[in-house]
């Protein structure tokens, strides 16, 4: 039964040292910062229940190719990258969001939720929705969203399509 108990706290050691490497590994780091002018602050006028995002850096870009596009219930538009730099992941985006980074553009559809209603008002962004397959470069800015635990882009300042 020693052997047992010695086995146990050995599988133990081994999956909370494998936790601390990913979380090391995966902290999630903005690719590229760029100054606060090329971000729409505004946008932030406009973001709902944004007292959820923490904001890690305000401005940054990042490129990647478009796994997913999809309308949320909030007015958003999410969509799912699979990052050139894996760097902008953290733990959660590994596990949970498939290895993939979500950028939001506020407010692209009218929202369900009559507090997200509020939240968008008359906006509607300028942003021209990339489609799956486009590779693209995403700006603005860099934050964990709190409710999933995950990195994101939101709100998006703009997105480019790159060859």
């Amino acid at each position: 039964m020693a052997w047992l108990r010695k086995l146990a706290l050995f599988l133990l050691l081994v999956v909370i040292a494998v936790v601390i490497h990913a979380r090391l590994h995966f902290r999630g780091k903005p690719q590229e910062v760029l100054p606060t002018s090329e971000c729409d602050a505004s946008l932030w006028d406009h973001t709902y229940e944004k007292q959820r995002l923490h904001v890690i850096a305000p401005c940054v870009a990042v490129e990647g190719k478009v796994v997913n596009v999809r309308q949320a219930e909030d007015g958003d538009l999410h969509i799912s990258l699979n990052p050139d730099r894996k760097s902008v992941l953290n733990l959660v985006n590994v596990v949970h969001a498939h290895r993939t980074l979500v950028a939001e553009s506020v407010c692209e559809h009218a929202p369900e939720d009559d507090s997200a209603r509020n939240a968008c008002g008359n906006f509607h962004p300028q942003i021209t929705a990339p489609r799956i397959g486009d590779h693209v470069r995403v700006v603005g800015a860099y934050v964990t969203d709190t409710d999933n635990g995950w990195n994101e882009i939101h709100p998006v300042s703009r997105i480019e399509l790159l060859p």
